[in-house]
């Protein structure tokens, strides 16, 4: 599912679409920057998919009479929280009512709340690095998502891992910039100097999120229980948070976040002139740029309707999400984070070389070194993982 989501998503943003025949003087021609829009109807297609998948999980269940109930969803509910952490030791017995912020928003509708909004912000700024970057090099970087996942786990919740993983770290990182840095600089007209470095720093904050929501989420499973949450549950309610917040941004005037961003940079570059920090702050900018009242949506419905293979591309693309994310999530319940990403990472090596064969991206030799010292990295982490398993059993036997 994966692959071809991948395949799609190159696809969707590097695509110039046309109305009629490319050569046709009379037809339009455009690209598909709906990124919020993309992530939208794959919020929604992944919502109905893990409710379908939990009811029919479900319908044999002789407990689950209601239907919040059949989807696991009443535990999100202040008091069904609290029962679940005092049946677990999580809260004093004697505490029976929640306080403060949970008497509203149960602990773990917060975290949902959290994890979705960087989900969605990660995922935004996923596409938009895709029009400074190839896919390949966002491909190989996003396989460095060991490094967050470790250095989030350790800041945000105090864990301690064996040697070899920061072992693991060390390649990884040092063979994604060797990808990233020695590649040939672009040739597209359309994409400015520096854009290498705009897309690296877009990459960079989208994997600190990512490894944010993956120890967020080993933090959910180990507080309230997989017999209590389980993965899909968890897919299901941060789809359904993720769509509300993109609908609210799809309700936005379009261009609104360019709007606010030119007029915030000329205003930091009047504070500071006439520094030369200035003339970086307000470089590019011949003016304010002005604000559209049209909603995003409405422009991205447009574009769809004028390009009905996009809007194939875009259901494809959906779809595609939605059946890998229930693989994902049952993943991420029965194993965690750092098990997933092993798994997704050597998933990952076969996107890269898919996308490489089908759309012919040319790598040079030393950025192969790179992909090479990567995976060695990655060969290193699923060995030590397959000799743990290995003791374990073995220990269990005896």
């Amino acid at each position: 599912m994966f692959l071809m989501w991948g395949l799609l998503q190159e696809k969707i943003t590097s695509t110039v679409y046309s109305t009629g025949d490319p050569l046709d003087p009379f037809a339009v021609h455009e690209r598909f920057e709906y990124g919020v829009l993309l992530n939208a109807v794959q919020a929604f297609f992944s919502c109905t998919t893990a409710s379908v998948y939990l009811l029919l999980r479900s319908r044999h269940s002789q407990n689950s009479t209601s239907l919040l109930a059949r989807l696991g969803l009443d535990v999100l509910t202040p008091r069904g929280c609290q029962r679940v952490l005092i049946a677990r030791g999580k809260r004093p017995a004697s505490a029976r009512e929640p306080t403060g912020l949970s008497r509203y928003i149960s602990p773990l509708a917060q975290k949902y709340l959290l994890i979705s909004a960087m989900q969605s912000t990660g995922s935004w700024l996923s596409i938009v690095s895709l029009r400074f970057l190839s896919f390949p090099a966002i491909t190989l970087a996003k396989s460095s998502k060991l490094v967050p996942v470790l250095l989030m786990n350790v800041l945000l919740y105090r864990r301690k891992f064996a040697a070899y993983k920061y072992v693991v770290v060390f390649l990884v990182t040092i063979g994604v910039y060797m990808f990233m840095a020695l590649g040939k600089p672009s040739s597209k007209k359309h994409t400015p100097s520096g854009s290498g470095h705009i897309g690296m720093f877009l990459l960079a904050i989208h994997l600190l999120l990512d490894g944010a929501i993956n120890s967020t989420q080993d933090d959910v499973f180990a507080t309230f229980g997989t017999e209590i949450v389980t993965g899909t549950q968890m897919m299901l309610v941060m789809n359904a948070i993720s769509a509300s917040y993109m609908t609210l941004a799809l309700l936005l005037p379009d261009g609104l976040g360019p709007f606010i961003m030119s007029h915030v940079r000329l205003a930091l570059a009047s504070l500071v002139h006439p520094h030369w920090i200035a003339s970086v702050l307000a470089g590019g900018l011949a003016g304010p740029t002005p604000l559209s009242l049209t909603p995003q949506i409405v422009g991205g419905a447009q574009f769809l309707l004028r390009h009905p293979d996009a809007a194939r591309d875009v259901a494809l693309y959906a779809l595609a999400g939605a059946g890998g994310q229930i693989a994902i999530f049952e993943t991420l319940e029965r194993f965690g984070s750092l098990t997933l990403v092993s798994i997704t990472v050597t998933r990952k090596l076969f996107t890269m070389l898919l996308s490489i064969l089908v759309y012919q991206h040319h790598l040079r030799s030393l950025q192969w070194v790179g992909v090479a010292i990567v995976f060695a990295g990655l060969f290193i982490e699923l060995r030590e993982k397959q000799r743990q398993s290995a003791a374990a059993r073995a220990a269990k036997s005896q």
